[in-house]
């Protein structure tokens, strides 16, 4: 009984953290990210070899509230515009690019609900 209490004690904690302060848990590319009420940036390094000239980045999810912007950027600079997703999504970006390094940005705002992004350096294929 007491250990019931406590549980329920710590979940109330991480409720009202969540709401006040918002929560991401889980990992990209590997697991999808459950967000609640979080607003927040994550940037991922990516390195490109001469054998590819171009990145793809999945990226499928629902959001019951809140927004994901999706950008690739090489130097601080932005490689083409955002793109912007809410509700439910599924989409692929490519982007032709040359040998270097890269970042992928992701930013949310305000997101409720989970996310799966996964990226990598391919051949470009129309």
């Amino acid at each position: 009984m007491r250990g019931l209490i406590l549980l329920g004690l710590v979940l109330l904690g991480v409720y009202l953290y969540a709401e006040r302060y918002g929560l991401a848990l889980g990992y990209p590319p590997f697991l999808p990210v459950y967000y609640w009420n979080y607003t927040g940036e994550a940037r991922y390094s990516l390195r490109v070899t001469g054998v590819q000239d171009a990145v793809k980045i999945r990226v499928e999810g629902e959001f019951r509230e809140g927004r994901l912007v999706l950008g690739l950027q090489r130097e601080g600079r932005l490689l083409a515009q955002e793109r912007v997703y809410s509700g439910r999504f599924q989409d692929e970006a490519r982007y032709r690019v040359e040998p270097g390094a890269y970042e992928v940005v992701l930013r949310l705002e305000r997101a409720k609900g989970w996310a799966r992004y996964d990226w990598v350096g391919t051949r470009f294929a129309p």
